[in-house]
């Protein structure tokens, strides 16, 4: 089976298209000639029957009657050959007329009639269509001309400018088809080359090249489309690269836990390392390590593919931070940090309880391991533009500007404030924003303090907002 291209097809359509249109018009052009030449035949016969009505009347003026016609071809023929058709080049010999005789030219559809109505010369009319034309002396009508209309192109001059106009036509038509051909053929490269574009970019993205970018000028859908792909292949470039840091980063977290376990066996195994409580705790305490790691990731991986099981229901998001509040306040003080909570009696919200207990315990964490020499954390609960503002701010050491903005990637761990020392996987922060998100929410990250010195801490405010009840479509 033969293959036929988008441009050939494209091509075919318009030339399809535009030889309907030109047969269309061609037909209706002509039937619309014919119709309209007849029309204008018969109004020049109507108007050489009113020049013929004149030069008889003139004759029967001169003659007094109608002997000098009657049952008389020549003289038929003499006052009515040429009558309104043909004019002469010079004045007819004899009289002012601007009309002559042309021998063998008298009208076959026209007949002259006296005034009782008997026929006195030309054809024998008959038909309810005829048209009559009165032959007038001082105002008394003295015969009549009768003439069938035409129907039909008789005369040979008349047929040669049918036969000249039909082939003038045919030749515009075939022109107009080729032009129609050459346009359809430029107009099917110039829609089809787009798309051939995006085919050779879908191909290299296909390949695993995500870097190709078509162009996008046109303001039409297949710009639109063209945007779009780019938007799209962006889009998987992005997320090419996330996952190969995510790789690099897993590779990374995984390798020191896993080298401190080997150094230390391959030390027990050596007799360098003693194997007592002491060293198993060792062991134990990189396993944990190993653990809350990899449960980190299963976490953050559940809530980004939406497999967390998010249970909604209406709840006091006033209590809820209450409860923990209570539950770190003393690991807080021992840290030297003292809490401070501003928020109103009640705040309901629709949340998931488990959920938003572990986005609080996070925070928390976070702040207890990360916010190095910080005295007072403040809480803040209110309510803004329908929606719950949960605002964390401590002073401690704070992060650097850039730091804010990769505060919540996964494994980003800042130069003082998230060193591995302290623990942590740097997928507490990340996990936060999902369990946010999920809930309708947004979560950011600021400076505490914005106006001291460059050296001074500047603190961290988290601050999340999540939508009221029956505020989440």
């Amino acid at each position: 089976m033969v293959k036929i291209g988008i441009t050939a097809r494209l091509f075919l359509s318009l030339l399809i298209v535009s030889m309907l249109t030109a047969v269309g018009v061609g037909l209706g052009t002509r039937w619309s000639f014919t119709r309209g030449f007849q029309g204008y035949l018969n109004e020049v016969e109507a108007r050489r029957m009113e020049a013929m009505a004149f030069e008889f009347s003139r004759a029967y003026q001169q003659h007094g009657n109608w002997d000098f016609i009657r049952n008389n071809r020549e003289a038929w023929e003499r006052y009515t050959g040429a009558i309104g058709r043909e004019r002469a080049t010079s004045p007819r010999p004899g009289g002012d007329s601007i009309y002559y005789a042309v021998p063998d030219k008298a009208p076959r559809r026209l007949g002259l009639y006296d005034e009782h109505g008997n026929h006195l010369a030309g054809n024998l009319q008959a038909g309810a269509d005829l048209r009559y034309q009165p032959v007038l002396v001082d105002g008394k009508r003295v015969g009549t001309l009768a003439g069938a209309p035409l129907r039909g192109l008789q005369e040979e001059a008349e047929q040669t400018f049918q036969a000249q106009q039909q082939r003038d036509s045919l030749f515009i038509g075939l022109g107009t088809l080729v032009l129609a051909a050459l346009a359809a053929m430029l107009l099917a490269r110039s829609f089809v080359a787009p798309t051939r574009r995006l085919i050779a970019a879908a191909s290299k993205v296909a390949a695993g090249d995500y870097g190709v970018r078509v162009p996008h000028a046109q303001r039409d859908e297949l710009g639109t489309l063209a945007r779009n792909f780019n938007i799209m292949v962006a889009t998987l470039e992005s997320n090419e690269a996330l996952r190969r840091h995510f790789m690099a980063d897993i590779s990374h977290e995984l390798r020191t836990p896993l080298s401190v376990l080997q150094a230390q066996l391959e030390a027990m195994e050596d007799g360098i390392e003693p194997i007592d409580a002491g060293s198993l705790k060792a062991l134990m305490d990189e396993v944990a390590t190993l653990s809350r790691l990899v449960e980190d990731m299963r976490q953050i991986t559940l809530s980004e593919v939406g497999a967390f099981d998010y249970r909604r229901e209406p709840l006091d998001l006033a209590a809820l931070l209450d409860s923990e509040v209570h539950k770190w306040r003393e690991p807080l003080a021992q840290s030297g940090t003292e809490i401070r909570v501003e928020r109103p009696s009640t705040m309901i919200i629709d949340g998931d309880t488990v959920r938003l207990r572990q986005l609080l315990r996070n925070l928390f964490n976070n702040t207890l391991r990360h916010a190095e020499g910080a005295t007072q954390l403040r809480i803040s609960l209110h309510i803004m533009r329908q929606q719950a503002v949960l605002t964390l701010a401590d002073n401690g050491p704070g992060v650097s500007d850039a730091g804010l903005l990769m505060l919540f990637e996964r494994f980003w761990r800042g130069d003082h404030a998230r060193s591995r020392s302290t623990g942590g996987s740097g997928l507490g922060l990340a996990i936060c924003r999902s369990i946010v998100e999920a809930h309708g929410g947004s979560i950011g990250a600021m400076h505490t303090h914005t106006q001291l010195a460059t050296n001074a801490p500047r603190g961290l405010t988290i601050r999340i907002m999540l939508p009221l009840s029956g505020e989440i479509a």
